[in-house]
């Protein structure tokens, strides 16, 4: 508070109080009491300003440490040991600036996640590594890795994803192009490229058609592939007209041994009024069989047992059991047959002659019927 303005106009006192009126003295008494009076005053004022200024600060600092939370207040131990207040109020408070520290680290990195993630898909997307770069095909041995790339139908520079999320589509497209292609699958062979891996379809046959061979698939189907030069050591198909009669003889075929497989030379589709899957076979060893498509497998299984027990290369009947006979006895009943339908030529003859003739007749019958095999059953 201000001080009172001390009035400038008062009586200077004399040395001589002996010069005072009575008047003077009175005054002068007067003043000096009421002088006196006022210094209480102005010295009671302001301790009790000083007081007040007190008790606000001290108030101040008890509202401030109770509108904070518990674990912000320190004790009065630490705010001896950590020296007096002369600092701001984070400074007061480390714990809280550590905590908005975090926050803001916390939040500054959400921000650049949410941010950096498309960025980042982005560039990819425009990058080279985002375009197909190359196709490894593997497992082809008789289709060549151009063609097989082509007729899947995949396109080099192209998006990379859109192409491997529609595999399936150029599988198929693959298969429906290329018959000879079993199965095919596709994989990434690196970052942004593809493996294209296929199993083929082995070659089990060629079909003669007018002088010309084309080959027959395991799954049955005849690729519209001329061989020029059959070298291969495959079976030579003939007169099959019909693609069920095809794939019904090589899905028995293909349930032979590799043996017996590799022992047929020739198949001929060679049918009869009573039987029209009858199939005559010739095999490397020289021998014939007559076997029927339905029941290919089931009686080529006992062929090696029988051919190892004739004593010359003949036929081998498969048709209903099983006989063998050589091919001599096949000639000698032609031979017969023929002169059996020229008929007799001389009427004239005795008949010692005609009973001559029988028994040399029935003696060639004898000798050229089969000899029959006993049958596998019984062994």
């Amino acid at each position: 508070m201000s001080k009172k303005k001390e009035p400038n106009d008062l009586p200077k006192s004399s040395d001589n109080q002996d010069e005072l009126t009575p008047w003077q003295k009175a005054n002068q008494k007067y003043l000096a009491e009421h002088h006196k009076k006022d210094d209480e005053l102005r010295n009671h004022s302001d301790e009790s300003d000083e007081n007040q200024e007190k008790q606000l600060e001290d108030s101040s600092d008890k509202v401030e440490t109770d509108e904070l939370p518990a674990f912000l207040t320190e004790p009065e131990e630490s705010t001896k040991q950590t020296g007096p207040y002369n600092g701001s109020f984070l400074n007061r408070l480390p714990n809280l600036k550590n905590q908005r520290n975090k926050v803001l680290t916390r939040r500054l990195s959400l921000i650049i996640t949410i941010l950096g993630i498309p960025l980042l898909f982005l560039i990819y997307y425009i990058s080279p590594y985002s375009k197909l770069e190359a196709v490894a095909v593997t497992g082809n041995e008789l289709i060549p890795s151009e063609t097989v790339i082509t007729e899947s139908k995949l396109k080099i520079g192209d998006n990379l994803w859109t192409q491997y999320w529609n595999k399936d589509r150029y599988v198929k497209e693959l298969k429906t192009e290329q018959p000879r292609v079993k199965t095919a699958k596709i994989s990434f062979h690196s970052i942004n490229q593809f493996e294209l891996a296929i199993t083929e379809y082995k070659d089990i046959a060629l079909i003669a058609t007018e002088n010309k061979y084309y080959p027959v698939l395991e799954n049955g189907i005849v690729l519209d592939q001329k061989v020029d030069n059959p070298t291969k050591n495959l079976p030579i198909l003939e007169e099959f007209k019909s693609d069920a009669k095809i794939k019904a003889l090589v899905e028995q075929y293909n349930q032979l041994s590799a043996e017996l497989q590799k022992a047929i030379s020739e198949i001929k589709y060679a049918p009869t009024e009573s039987n029209e899957n009858l199939l005559q076979m010739n095999m490397n060893d020289g021998n014939q069989v007559l076997v029927n498509i339905t029941n290919l497998a089931s009686q080529m299984k006992y062929y090696p047992q029988v051919a190892k027990e004739m004593k010359e290369n003949g036929v081998i009947d498969m048709e209903v059991g099983i006989f063998s006979y050589p091919y001599s006895n096949s000639e000698e009943e032609q031979t017969e047959t023929s002169t059996d339908e020229k008929g007799t030529q001389n009427t004239d003859t005795s008949t010692e002659i005609e009973s001559g003739e029988s028994s040399e007749s029935s003696q060639q019958a004898d000798e050229s019927t089969p000899s029959s095999i006993s049958s596998i059953e019984n062994q």
